[in-house]
C-alpha cells in the first residue's frame, strides 16, 4: 500500500501548483461544480503530510465565519422561510447564499493552505524555469510567493521573543494581534526592503539576463525608480502579509 508520504513524492511540484491555480479558480464556479471540486480538494489534503495544520487552520478560522455566515443570511436574507427555530426564521435563499458563499471559501482557504504546507518554493521556481516559465513570471513569484514563509517566520520569532520577555501571547488571536500591531510598520519596512534587496541581488547574478550582462545597470535602477513596480509590490507584500500572517496561527 502507497503511504500519503510515498504518494506526495510521485508527482511533480509543477503538477501542485497547477492544480493550485486550477482549484482556486474554482472559486468562480456555479455550486454544482464546486461540490465536487471541495470533494476532490478534501481527498488531496487528506493525502498531505500536513493535513493537521491545513483542518486545524480551517476549524479554527474558515468554520465560524462560514456559520456566521449562516446566521445573518439565513435571518436577514428576503425569501421564503425555509427552518424555524423558537422565534428565529431562517429563509431558503439566505441559507442557499450562505451555503454558495462557504463552499467558495473553503475551497479557496484549503487549496491555498495546501499549497502553502506542501511545495517548496525553491524546488517549484527551478521547475518553472526548467519547464519554460517566462523568467519574469518566476521573478515576482520569488519576491512575493516565496516570501511568505520568512515572514512567517519572523512573525513567529517576534511572538516566541515577546513570550520569553513575560508577555502572555498564547490566549487567543485578539491578544496576539494587540502585540502585533506596534511592529506592523516595522517589519513591513524591513520586508520591503529585504525583498528590494532579494531582486536586486537576482537581477545582478544575471537572473533577468537574457544575452548581456551589461545591460544589468539599466534594469536595476528600473526597478528602484519604477512607479507602476513599487505599486504592485506594495500590492504583493500586503497579500503576502495577510497569508503569512494567517499561516502564523495555523
Amino acid at each position: 500500500m502507497v503511504t500519503p508520504e510515498e504518494f506526495k513524492k510521485t508527482y511533480n511540484p509543477l503538477y501542485q501548483y497547477v492544480a493550485f491555480s486550477a482549484i482556486a479558480a474554482a472559486f468562480f464556479f456555479r455550486i454544482e461544480a464546486q461540490g465536487i471540486i471541495l470533494f476532490l480538494l478534501l481527498l488531496v489534503a487528506t493525502l498531505s503530510k500536513n493535513r493537521h495544520r491545513i483542518f486545524r487552520g480551517f476549524l479554527k478560522f474558515v468554520l465560524p465565519l462560514i456559520l456566521i455566515g449562516y446566521i445573518i443570511n439565513g435571518l436577514f436574507f428576503v425569501g421564503s422561510p425555509a427552518v424555524i427555530i423558537g422565534h428565529l426564521t431562517f429563509k431558503k435563499e439566505g441559507l442557499i447564499f450562505a451555503t454558495r458563499v462557504g463552499l467558495r471559501l473553503t475551497i479557496l482557504v484549503i487549496s491555498i493552505g495546501y499549497f502553502f504546507a506542501n511545495v517548496d518554493n525553491d524546488t517549484i521556481s527551478e521547475y518553472l524555469i526548467g519547464k519554460g516559465a517566462d523568467r519574469r513570471f518566476v521573478y515576482v513569484y520569488i519576491l512575493s510567493v516565496a516570501m511568505v514563509q520568512l515572514l512567517r517566520d519572523k512573525l513567529r520569532r517576534i511572538y516566541i521573543t515577546q513570550s520569553a520577555r513575560g508577555l502572555d501571547t498564547t490566549r487567543n488571536i485578539f491578544v496576539r494581534i494587540k502585540y502585533l500591531f506596534p511592529l506592523l510598520v516595522p517589519l513591513s519596512l524591513t520586508y520591503l526592503a529585504e525583498s528590494l534587496d532579494r531582486g536586486i541581488a537576482l537581477k545582478a547574478a544575471g537572473f533577468m539576463a537574457d544575452k548581456k550582462r551589461n545591460e544589468m545597470a539599466s534594469s536595476i535602477s528600473e526597478i528602484v525608480i519604477n512607479n507602476r513596480g513599487r505599486t504592485i509590490g506594495i500590492i504583493l507584500f500586503l497579500i503576502t502579509l495577510a497569508i503569512a500572517f494567517a499561516q502564523m496561527f495555523v
